[in-house]
């Protein structure tokens, strides 16, 4: 059976629509009109705009610090970890939230006082989709996902991160916007900046 296919006819134009090129004006008209326009792009890297706080960049590692959840009290008494160490308490939550859980190597060891202790954990960030259900998944809020964005690099070894690189990051994203209010945008003028001002309707 012949698959008919049905044509869309071309318009016409007309004499004088040929001779001035008017659909040509019009389509300059638009492209005039956003030349002079200013710019919502950034000049990166010269100028960087700091992601909001919800910026789903670089995991970092939670320390215990006295402002764990309830739940790693709960846990706590299982495990040894001390003050200002990750307070990751291998439970495999993240790995099995995760779409990929290949990208995680996580190992734990049994103490000879019967406590556990996390020995290593890592994550391949080329298999990360950034999708921040890892940390959804953690139960004592641990791992977390930072505003740190540039991770590019010229070897595959660099693009995994390791637990003590995720320690240092996210005591640093702790220190900067810990306490921030967790809205998109730090404030309304860097939103403005990137977004302008919105212009509600009247309706």
């Amino acid at each position: 059976m012949a698959v008919k296919v049905k044509y869309l006819e071309r318009p016409h134009l007309t004499n004088k629509e040929r001779i001035f090129f008017i659909d040509f004006i019009n389509g300059m008209k638009i492209t005039i009109k956003n030349f002079f326009r200013k710019t919502i792009t950034t000049a990166y890297p010269y100028e960087k705009l700091t992601p909001p706080k919800r910026f789903r960049g670089t995991h970092g590692h939670r320390v215990k610090d006295g402002k764990e959840p309830p739940s790693f009290k709960v846990l706590e008494k299982f495990l040894e970890i001390n003050e200002g160490e990750s307070r990751c308490v291998a439970c495999y939550m993240c790995q099995q939230a995760c779409p990929v859980p290949e990208l995680f190597k996580i190992e734990a060891e049994q103490l000879p006082n019967g406590k556990k202790r996390l020995k290593r954990f890592d994550m391949n960030l080329l298999n990360c989709m950034y999708c921040g259900l890892c940390t959804e998944a953690c139960p004592v809020d641990c791992i977390i996902m930072t505003d740190e964005y540039e991770t590019a690099s010229y070897t595959r070894a660099n693009c995994v991160i390791h637990l003590d690189d995720m320690v240092e990051r996210a005591k640093d994203y702790d220190r900067r916007r810990y306490n921030e209010p967790d809205r998109i945008w730090i404030d309304d003028t860097e939103r403005s900046k990137l977004w302008g001002q919105i212009k509600w309707s009247n309706n």
